[in-house]
């Protein structure tokens, strides 16, 4: 491994930060963008710009792979494509492929990474202030200009350029012309909430600028999705009982009494609406979170086998149109469908294990975590995250020291602390 001067020079800082926060810009702002024909396939140049970073990186020698995660991952894709080579039944190579350019940029790692991952936060939080302005002028606006303007990639931009099989435009409730804030460069509200929701628990864990949590808690709320409120209501709490950061606890409790006040203002009944989702058969949620089960129960636990090594790569979406319910295409049921208990096993023991090393919080690690069981397996979206956070800026040399309370950066000095 190339060892990191004590100071590097101003020019190596500016390659360092552009490997840094390319993987986040690539997944926010530039995230609806596409070269024709990859974006009627649902693909946009995210990952592009990721590889190009990690190029960069690498030609100045500031990013090296780290040869246990280069095995591990090595391992994890022959074991996963060795089933479908020993059988005859018809598989996706392309699927295969697709998943192994999702996963190689895993293997790269920043020298003294740890160093570097108040620089991360940084960007992410800069990042999310940016879509949660976007997101709230997008909600307040609506009354006053015409909503093309206010979604100007989903309209003005040719459609081949931009990355479809998306809903990024969408109405707060069918019949209703109020759509929901997608902060203009995300692929959709939920997207947008889960990145304000990482942002959110990273802001407590570090800062905590009261100013940009009630920013990045109003954005999430005009953009009516569930998914982010599910991230912050698993890691709040763990933040507040292990910082015994109380006055969030009193902060959440005044802002729910704020909320029941100015409700029908902003529309908070459209979230209670969604509540029973996961019990309607016809809604996103019962498809996201509950079909795959009835999913596995048609096609799979019959058939050990199967049950132990799937169907095969690129196989889910051909058998969720033979399914008897809805069902989406999330991470966990597309990974023990196509490649078996054993192989899902095995995927995200390799996941765990990338993001298990990072030099943030632990609670800032879990909730990027759960981004990846809230979405679709080959979306860059909890990938760039993931790399930006926990990847490039893991601590394989030596773990991150705990502090008994979030602390402020310093982040005008070399060399940067990690939280």
């Amino acid at each position: 491994m190339i060892d990191l001067p004590s100071q590097p020079r101003n020019d190596d800082r500016r390659a360092i930060a552009f490997a840094l926060a390319a993987p986040l810009v690539a997944v926010t702002l530039l995230s609806k963008f596409s070269v024709p024909p990859l974006g009627t396939r649902g693909i946009g140049v995210s990952l592009i710009a990721i590889y190009a970073a990690l190029a960069l990186g690498a030609l100045r020698g500031w990013l090296h792979y780290e040869p246990r995660r280069l095995a591990l991952l090595c391992v994890t894709i022959a074991l996963l494509g060795l089933p479908q080579l020993l059988r005859a039944d018809p598989f996706s190579l392309e699927s295969m492929l697709l998943l192994g350019a999702l996963h190689i940029p895993y293997v790269f790692v920043l020298n003294d990474g740890a160093r570097w991952a108040p620089l991360a936060l940084r960007y992410l939080s800069t990042i999310g202030v940016v879509l949660a302005c976007c997101a709230v002028a997008q909600f307040a606006l609506q009354p006053f200009i015409d909503v093309r303007w206010l979604f100007p990639i989903d309209n003005l931009v040719p459609e081949p350029l931009q990355v479809q099989q998306f809903n990024p435009q969408a109405p707060v409730r069918y019949g209703v012309e109020l759509y929901r804030a997608n902060g203009v460069f995300m692929l959709e509200p939920s997207y947008l909430t889960q990145f304000l929701a990482v942002a959110f628990i990273a802001e407590v864990c570090t800062r905590a600028r009261w100013m940009r949590l009630a920013l990045f808690t109003l954005a999430i709320l005009v953009a009516y999705s569930g998914t982010g409120l599910m991230i912050l209501g698993l890691c709040l709490p763990l933040v507040i009982v292990k910082y015994r950061r109380w006055d969030l606890l009193l902060a959440s409790i005044a802002g729910m009494a704020l909320l029941w006040v100015f409700g029908d203002v902003l529309r908070l009944d459209l979230f209670a609406s969604r509540t029973g989702e996961l019990a309607s058969t016809g809604s996103s949620g019962f498809a996201r979170f509950v079909g795959g089960f009835y999913m596995f129960e048609q096609f799979l636990w019959h058939d050990p086998w199967r049950a132990l090594v799937g169907y095969g790569a690129g196989t889910f979406r051909d058998y969720a149109t033979l399914a008897d319910y809805p069902v989406a295409e999330m991470p966990l049921f597309k990974m023990i469908f196509e490649f078996g208990l054993l192989g899902g096993a095995l995927y995200f023991c390799f996941l765990f294990y990338c993001l298990a090393h990072g030099a943030v919080s632990r609670i800032v690690a879990l909730s990027v975590g759960l981004t990846f069981l809230l979405n679709g397996l080959y979306v860059p979206f909890s990938h760039g995250l993931a790399l930006s956070l926990l990847v490039l800026t893991s601590a394989h040399r030596a773990a991150p020291a705990e502090t008994p309370r979030p602390a402020g950066f310093d982040l005008t000095h070399a060399p940067l602390r990690a939280v």
